[in-house]
């Protein structure tokens, strides 16, 4: 089944019409990303000898950082302009003084490529290079993947704008609900400052307090705080692989679902088979739209007529091995605004 875009308001209308009718020392790699040489399309000539850098907080086999790749490399690669990459690795150095250690050898990086614009995102490179760093420069600077609110970091500001990353985890605990036995709800992740900072909003704008959080570091954590959820909460929410020491994605998947007994989400679109459905956001949104604001800024917008916006895309999977094992039937108009269906029938 092919992707399509969902609007988020779209979703709930069709959830509330359902319930009516029943990561040491930091050497961070910079990669040469520059467009194919001699492009022929006359609409790019104006950013010939231009220079973009993207920072990114992560590293180049996640994910997560390849769908904001592909979004950025959808723009740039047939622009002219010379494009770089540094990759902080944050999300697999977790000791202390990395993070700091990281954002100064980016610094080193950026300051030795001088790019045009700056593309930076995710949290861990705003706490580490730009806030210690940048914020006083006249750097143009765009982030994305920023959760849920900039401010903590002071943007925007003249020379800063970008995109918040925003979760539509109301409407998939909606849908969960309509196979859950209660209504109490836990969250399994590992023990980062990305799950960190995304529980306490999660519970602060959504669930008054009442979600439980489990944070972990290793996979046999994981795999024993799982066990103990299926008793102790009506649905589960699983933040992310990334972090957790020892994960092993097939022993994860089997182990995940021979052991389901409530009904489980995630935002995160590559963990869709170890979970009942994910309404997940999309990366490739963030990095099309990062990398058109850095060309508009090169056009000579002013960063000041650019406001901060957020993510409007999402992806709805469904995964039928895992409503078999729950024994969940999903409604006809679920499926038909399913984005992807994985499972029995693939």
């Amino acid at each position: 089944m092919n992707i399509r875009h969902i609007n988020p308001v779209l979703i709930l209308l069709i959830v509330v019409a359902l319930l009516l009718s029943g990561c040491g020392t930091a050497q961070p790699v910079q990669e040469d990303a520059s467009s194919p040489e001699g492009t022929d399309n006359p609409a790019t000539a104006s950013y010939t000898g231009k220079r973009i850098m993207w920072v990114d907080a992560y590293y180049a086999e996640y994910a997560w950082s390849g769908q904001i790749e592909e979004g950025l490399r959808g723009v740039l690669d047939a622009s002219g302009v010379d494009f770089q990459i540094v990759r902080m690795d944050t999300n697999r150095h977790t000791e202390a003084g990395y993070c700091e250690s990281a954002g100064e050898a980016a610094l080193a990086e950026i300051e030795a490529f001088a790019p045009d614009v700056l593309i930076v995102t995710d949290d861990s490179p705003q706490k580490c290079l730009v806030v210690p760093h940048l914020m006083d420069s006249d750097l143009p600077i765009v982030f994305a993947g920023v959760n849920w609110d900039a401010s903590v970091y002071g943007y925007p500001n003249e020379h800063i704008t970008g995109m918040v990353e925003v979760d539509l985890i109301q409407q998939a605990i909606d849908l969960l609900k309509l196979y859950a036995n209660g209504d109490r709800i836990a969250y399994l992740g590992p023990d980062i400052a990305t799950e960190q900072k995304t529980t306490a909003i999660y519970n602060d704008r959504f669930f008054d307090g009442a979600m439980q959080v489990y944070l972990v570091t290793t996979f046999e954590e994981f795999k024993e705080t799982f066990l103990q959820i299926q008793t102790e909460a009506d649905m589960l929410v699983i933040g992310n692989d990334a972090g957790i020491e020892g994960w092993n994605a097939e022993e994860a998947r089997d182990f995940i679902l021979r052991n389901t007994r409530i009904p489980s989400t995630s935002r995160q679109d590559w963990l869709a088979p170890y979970v009942l459905l994910v309404m997940a956001r999309i990366g490739q949104e963030q990095g099309q739209w990062a990398a058109q604001t850095a060309l508009s800024i090169i056009d000579g917008t002013p960063i000041t007529d650019i406001p901060v916006t957020q993510n409007q895309i999402g992806n709805l999977i469904l995964n039928l091995d895992m409503a078999d094992q729950l024994k969940v039937v999903f409604f006809p108009s679920i499926f038909r605004n399913a984005d992807e269906i994985i499972g029995i029938e693939e």
